[in-house]
């Protein structure tokens, strides 16, 4: 899928598709919890829509933190998708649409965000479901164990 910003912007108010579930950090990180996430955001795009699929993790720890899937033309987090001025991204040309992991939350590094590519267009159009679970998978492994670690420092 390709949009320009005004049209990702207008998709983001009026037709972003949301999901969230919620899990511990050992449940999150097998695929039967990850595949209707990737599965889903993947459905969206088929569709037509943008989507936003949130696992909320509670670790032993501190609060729970957000680890979402969003779909963006650049590494910005969908909540922040007003930052996508004139500076980031040109109005005229259509940029292809991305699927990023987010983890946000306290002590998952100095910031309380980590953004990270998971697909680009071209992966996304491939729908290799069980490719994308695995990343996931390992992307969410280090950034858990990173959270954890950085908690336990305390």
């Amino acid at each position: 899928m390709k949009l320009t910003k005004d049209q990702y912007l207008g998709q983001i108010e009026e037709h972003l598709q949301v999901k969230q579930v919620e899990f511990t950090a050992s449940q999150v990180q097998q695929p039967k919890a990850l595949k209707p996430g990737v599965a889903f955001c993947l459905a969206q795009l088929d569709s037509g829509y943008l989507s936003q699929y949130e696992w909320k993790v509670r670790l032993r720890k501190g609060d729970p933190v957000s680890v979402r899937l969003e779909e963006n033309l650049i590494n910005v987090p969908v909540k922040d998708a007003d930052r996508l001025d004139g500076k980031l991204l040109d109005n005229e040309t259509e940029y292809g649409v991305n699927l990023y992991m987010v983890i946000e939350g306290d002590q998952v590094n100095q910031s309380g965000l980590r953004i990270d590519l998971l697909a680009d267009e071209a992966a996304l159009a491939s729908g290799d479901e069980a490719t994308l679970v695995k990343q996931l998978q390992e992307w969410l492994a280090t950034q858990l164990a990173q959270t954890v670690e950085n908690r336990s420092a305390e």
